[in-house]
């Protein structure tokens, strides 16, 4: 798996890919912080990250859009697949570096703490469950682009593929409410991938969101696994 992550992580920062969603992410990170706190006033970062967190269907595409297309385009997917490396560890070391470049982009943003820091009071115990809970998400949300994207051909179809899937996942929250029938509600409630996140917002931190989007994140990444698995048999 070291193996894996190193290649991938060497790939993100030897070609755009890292760079453009670092850039996308710092852009709208930046606009909202702009927004919501220099000029809303506020001593929180509830507003970015609701606001990113909601926005995540455009960018994570093109984190994971790569990670195994890419292996495809150049004919290495079956050398990977069948070699010692078993499916898992190629897997997990795709899963977690794409999971590091997001990390690397969310420490640049720690300069609008910052700046709040310097220039206000903030609740910095918010601004803390704010990262914490966006990184849980995150790590959610990465997991099930992976997924989309190890069953695409090529790259342009893995992050359609990806967006198409996010965007469903990420829209739930909205039609949830206006779904009045308690068996569906609960069902789209479930899969309401952005709906849990609101409590981390407010600074509030229980087990079960917390629990869910790592189960959420562990479902998606068997079923790469599997799907990885059915690859090498063709």
């Amino acid at each position: 798996m070291i193996y894996v992550f190193k290649k991938e992580v060497g790939s993100y920062f030897s070609t755009p890919f890292g760079f453009v969603y670092m850039g996308i992410f710092l852009l709208l990170s930046g606009l909202s912080f702009t927004i919501y706190n220099l000029v809303g006033l506020s001593g929180d970062m509830a507003g970015m990250f609701s606001l990113l967190s909601n926005l995540s269907f455009m960018i994570f595409p093109v984190l994971t859009m790569r990670l195994f297309a890419e292996e495809r385009r150049a004919g290495t997917e079956q050398l990977m697949i069948n070699s010692q490396l078993t499916i898992t560890d190629i897997v997990l070391g795709k899963y977690f570096a794409a999971l590091f470049v997001m990390i690397c982009s969310m420490l640049v943003t720690l300069v609008y703490v910052g700046i709040l820091i310097r220039f206000g009071y903030p609740n910095l115990g918010a601004v803390a469950a704010s990262y914490i809970g966006y990184f849980i998400l995150s790590m959610a949300m990465i997991a099930v682009c992976t997924f989309a994207s190890s069953m695409a051909d090529n790259q342009v179809t893995a992050a359609i593929a990806s967006f198409g899937l996010m965007f469903v996942l990420v829209m739930l929250n909205s039609f949830t409410r206006s779904v009045d029938i308690p068996v569906i509600t609960e069902v789209l409630s479930a899969l309401a991938i952005t709906t849990r996140y609101e409590e981390f917002t407010l600074g509030v931190f229980r087990l079960g969101p917390i629990c869910y989007y790592l189960a959420f994140a562990a479902v998606a990444l068997f079923l790469t696994v599997k799907n990885v698995e059915r690859r090498r048999l063709w």
